[in-house]
């Protein structure tokens, strides 16, 4: 139902005024709505008309037919140039307004109300109401047909101002801003351009699209397109775009809903244009895009495909899911996402397939949550393998695994292994980050291949690839089959506190190394253990891996470093060797262990014959055990030897070898003897001397304690009751010292 009203100037009105007024109306229309319809409701005679027309040249005058909001609604107005009014005086006009209802124009544009036969020619009579309109009829003159005929008839240039028009339109309804002002001295011409370009917008589009046939003063009107004659002055600052239609078109960048347009119109395809027009798209650009990508497969920019993401969001026409599914090749991601989330399944299905080879190509995508339909596998399969076939980046590799996860494609395994081992390179990073984005089924190829890469990888690549991270991703993996990664491996694990020395040591002795790269386990064990042992870790070595001690110099040492590190006094010394000889080892471990209880064993030697064999013994380990543990075990040997009485180590002295005799003497008088020890080793010297056994730094050593002032009255009362050793005592004096000694005699 629409509500009408006549304005007109008037002798009296309804309320008994003259001048112009509203002089009918509809019953019931809105008192709020009248003053809102007003603005409209104006007609200035175009400025070369006569002061006095004839009736002939007032029916020539341009009607101005408009169209524009009311408050929420909206209205169409006709004006019509009436001549003179009831005082005689020019410039009367009608203006019969309508003011539709919600939905009343759904489907109609109001430019197809041109010539309509429910317009009035001269006012109703004053005070007389007029009827609520049930029906709105538009008029015949502006069908699509013609209107293509006429512009088929201005050949190229008509087509070129189509596009013109339609994008400086397009412009003004999107920012909402701008107006477009056609300047034509045939009215019909203008009628038709506002036809055309009526037609040419999408419904929702078509709504906001305010415009006037004729103005007198476009510069104050409101509309969107306004029609004016060429003698009507237009201000140079205008806030407008002025289009003379009867000059040259000034060509201006167009974009794809106007091209697109113009070649509907050109080619005569008005369901294409009636296609477009049922979009509710805020930018017609957008619509256009659509209709382009499905009619005729237009490949769309990447911003064309993220506006037409949203609009499928907001849904689409039916006819359009069937041809988006045959141009799903078409569609970048998102947009071939979006039909998945909402269109039926033979558009979603196709694009299914489309959203699996995009992210097949760039791990960066998802692949998505709907199954792949089975009619698309082969195709997906192939196009897999062709990715593996030519990929050079983990990420990708990645990517690819992912999708045949999520959509249940068979790969081989062995050619992922061996690509993964080929991007082992120096310009492989974030490797632990690209493992936990694969699928969990895929993890173990992945670190199968990239542990074969590192294996044969250049120290330097090995070194930059195995972060901290991907050393904590491998830490718990069975790396003997490749030991110099796993030797890597267990280094970063003892430094960071993941494994103790010891377990580290076990690790690393599980590894399969080859002769070629043995070394590095050599260095691994020598820098584990740079720190001494300590007794603990010892023991626990010792019954893990005591028998593979002795192959490496950097665990063979490792008891000699504890021995000389705590001293035979400490019960762990005894303890470790004890240890070492029950487990039966070998090598140097066995003969550091050997000597260590040698030396400690002696101190329970109960006679002679008992400690020579313990010394010869210490003495044909010289050459095997560690240096400074050899001179640790000599000297805890010799000072526990001295503990003994003379008669012992005398004969001790007299069975031992020569060997064995000189570095046991030696020691013996290297120390640093009290008077007790100076006698004992006198009294040996006195009885070897007299046994006929001649040792020269002995005797020596003896000589000078005896020619020295001090000690000798010691010793002299020491032995003076021994016949034997006051011979020898005097034996060893000078002359000198014989004398003074006959002389205190007598």
């Amino acid at each position: 139902m629409a509500w009408q009203l006549h304005y007109t100037s008037a002798a009296a009105g309804p309320s008994g005024r003259a001048g112009f007024q509203i002089v009918a109306e509809s019953p019931g229309l809105p008192a709020g709505l009248v003053p809102r319809v007003t603005p409209y409701l104006t007609y200035r005679p175009p400025p070369n008309t006569p002061t006095a027309p004839s009736p002939e040249r007032i029916r020539a005058m341009p009607v101005a037919l408009s169209y524009g909001p009311v408050s929420d609604q909206f209205a169409l107005v006709r004006c019509v140039y009436l001549g003179q009014d009831y005082s005689g005086r020019y410039g009367n006009f009608l203006g019969h307004a309508l003011m539709p209802a919600d939905g009343d124009l759904m489907g109609l544009r109001p430019i197809e109300f041109w010539r309509a036969s429910l317009w009035a020619d001269s006012p109703a009579r004053p005070g007389s109401e007029l009827p609520e309109l049930a029906d709105l009829m538009p008029g015949t003159a502006l069908d699509p047909e013609s209107l293509g005929q006429w512009l088929r008839a201005g050949g190229p240039a008509a087509y070129q101002r189509l596009s013109i028009l339609l994008e400086l339109v397009r412009r003004s309804l999107v920012q909402e801003h701008g107006r477009l002002i056609l300047v034509s001295a045939d009215g019909e011409e203008i009628v038709r351009w506002i036809a055309v370009i009526s037609y040419s917008l999408p419904w929702e589009a078509v709504t906001r699209l305010s415009f006037v046939t004729y103005s007198g003063d476009p510069a104050s009107t409101t509309q969107l397109i306004v029609g004016t004659t060429p003698d009507v002055w237009i201000p140079s600052d205008v806030d407008a775009t002025v289009v003379a239609l009867a000059e040259e078109s000034q060509p201006i960048e167009t974009g794809r809903f106007s091209d697109t347009v113009r070649e509907l119109w050109r080619s005569m395809d008005f369901d294409g244009i009636d296609e477009l027009a049922a979009f509710d798209a805020a930018d017609p650009d957008t619509a256009a895009a659509l209709v382009a990508l499905c009619r005729t497969g237009a490949s769309l920019s990447a911003d064309e495909q993220s506006a037409v993401t949203d609009l499928v969001g907001n849904g689409l026409p039916e006819w359009v899911w069937p041809l988006l599914g045959q141009r799903a090749d078409l569609l970048g991601y998102r947009l071939a996402a979006a039909v998945i989330a909402h269109g039926p399944i033979e558009a979603a299905g196709p694009c299914v397939a489309r959203c699996v080879l995009l992210a097949l190509r760039d791990p960066a995508l998802a692949p998505p949550r709907r199954p792949l339909p089975e009619a698309y596998r082969r195709q997906v399969t192939a196009a897999a393998q062709a990715e593996l076939d030519t990929t050079d980046r983990l990420d990708h590799l990645v990517g690819i695994l992912r999708v045949a996860d999520a959509t249940g494609l068979e790969l081989p395994t062995a050619q992922v292994e061996r690509l993964a081992a080929s991007l082992v390179g120096a310009e492989l990073t974030g490797v632990p980050g690209q493992l936990d984005r694969a699928p969990f089924g895929w993890r173990e190829s992945l670190l199968a291949g990239l542990v074969a890469g590192l294996e044969h990888a250049s120290p330097a690549v090995r070194a930059g690839v195995l972060t901290a991270d991907l050393c904590r991703s491998l830490a718990d993996r069975d790396l003997r089959a490749a030991p110099v990664t796993g030797t890597a491996v267990i280094i970063w694990q003892a430094e960071s506190g993941g494994l103790d020395r010891v377990d580290a040591t076990i690790r690393l002795l599980s590894l399969d190394h080859a002769p070629r790269t043995a070394g590095e386990r050599d260095t691994a064990l020598k820098g584990i253990w740079r720190e001494d042992p300590t007794a603990a870790e010892l023991r626990r070595l010792i019954e893990a891996v005591g028998g593979q001690m002795s192959n490496y110099h950097a665990l063979s040492s490792l008891p000699a470093r504890l021995f000389v590190q705590v001293g035979l006094k400490s019960c762990d010394a005894a303890d470790i060797a004890g240890r070492i000889r029950d487990a039966g080892l070998a090598g140097f471990v066995a003969d550091d262990a050997e000597a260590v209880l040698l030396a400690t064993g002696l101190a329970d030697a109960c006679t002679p014959g008992h400690a020579v064999g313990e010394v010869e013994r210490l003495t044909a380990l010289a050459g095997e055990v560690d240096q400074e543990l050899a001179t640790l075990v000599r000297t805890w040997a010799a000072k526990t030897l001295a503990k003994q009485d003379p008669g012992f180590r005398l004969a001790l002295m007299r069975q031992l070898s020569r060997p064995s005799s000189q570095w046991l003497l030696d020691l013996w008088l290297a120390a640093r003897a009290n008077r007790d020890e100076q006698a004992a080793l006198l009294e040996i010297a006195i009885r070897l001397r007299g046994a006929g056994v001649r040792i020269p730094r002995l005797e020596e050593w003896a000589r000078s304690l005896v020619n020295s002032w001090s000690p000798f009255g010691s010793m002299e009362n020491r032995f003076k009751k021994d016949r034997e050793l006051s011979e020898g005592l005097r034996e060893l004096m000078k002359p000198k010292r014989r004398g003074i000694l006959r002389w205190r005699g007598n």
